[in-house]
């Protein structure tokens, strides 16, 4: 008899008060019905009570001991399920068929290992913000393999964990996420996936609200941290290149506010990609010489690719 897939929603959080709790709301009305499970890492006086529901569980770990990968492979050793959905708590299903249709394509492809969902920015995101949103989640959805490389480079490799579920299978198999890392955990697993021979999926119709208002002090941090990113995991620039990406997203914006009139928002997002290329720069320049090591020493990059 056919066995259904079972799957679980892991959410890691800190600090999440008031608001993450009604966002939980939206779960509730999805069609595709599934245990919740929150990661909190939030300091003991900032935790919040949760609603009390009969599928959500709560697990508390200290503050400290927060980390991308290895805080999401504590919630995938907890969940007992054939899928592992991904979101983090700041992503809100835009409507009731989001979980459904993010693990579809993997019930429907044994060889796809990943599926992450569109992001739609939120009603209130800078008009930059909001661009760069639909520059980098368009509308449709597509499949991502290794023959894709020389044409997608390392977008080939571009995965969201904001929203995404991983086929547990291949998940245990490849190690789950790297850990120690500070950024790009789900980039790093994708492309592993990948030279491993599966497929990554970008379902454009399982669809969060999600955007960020980065002061420029917080986007420098950021691609600061991302081209430390990088530099530490070189291999992936080799089998992927991203030349001229960046480019692209320059131009795209311009002619997208020029033809709009919207000058000074043009000029701010000129200068958001300065901020953006010089930290990226710097952190790569700056980062530590030594390459982060995977966590299985079996792996072998090399032969993956």
């Amino acid at each position: 008899m056919y066995k259904m897939a079972t799957y679980t929603v892991i959410i890691p959080v800190c600090n999440a008060g008031e608001a993450f709790g009604r966002s939980l709301e939206a779960f509730e009305f999805l069609t595709a019905k599934c245990d919740i499970l929150i990661i909190d890492s939030s300091p003991v006086q900032k935790q919040v009570e949760l609603p009390i529901q009969t599928n959500l569980r709560v697990h508390r770990i200290n503050h400290a001991d927060f980390n991308h990968g290895a805080t999401r492979n504590l919630g995938a050793r907890l969940a007992q399920s054939d899928i592992l959905v991904f979101f983090t708590q700041d992503s809100v299903c835009a409507d009731e068929n989001t979980i459904a249709e993010l693990v579809r394509p993997l019930i429907g492809d044994p060889a796809i290992a990943v599926s992450y969902g569109r992001q739609i920015p939120k009603p209130s995101a800078d008009p930059i913000e909001a661009f760069n949103r639909n520059f980098n989640y368009p509308s449709e959805s597509r499949l991502k393999t290794k023959a894709d490389l020389p044409v997608l480079g390392i977008k080939t490799y571009f995965c969201s964990n904001s929203c995404a579920a991983y086929r547990r299978y291949i998940f245990d198999k490849l190690g789950g996420f790297q850990e120690g890392v500070g950024t790009n955990e789900d980039m790093l697993f994708a492309a592993k996936a990948i030279n491993a021979g599966y497929g990554v999926y970008y379902a454009a119709q399982a669809r969060v609200f999600h955007s960020h208002d980065y002061t420029a002090a917080l986007l420098w941090k950021r691609y600061f941290q991302i081209g430390k990113f990088f530099a530490q995991n070189k291999w992936l620039l080799e089998s992927a290149p991203a030349a001229g990406e960046a480019r692209k997203v320059l131009i795209a914006g311009i002619t997208h506010f020029l033809k709009r009139k919207m000058y000074f928002t043009c000029f701010r997002f000129v200068c958001e990609a300065l901020i953006k290329g010089i930290a990226c720069r710097m952190g790569m320049l700056l980062a530590p010489k030594r390459a982060i090591l995977e966590k299985n020493a079996d792996f072998s990059m090399k032969k993956a690719i």
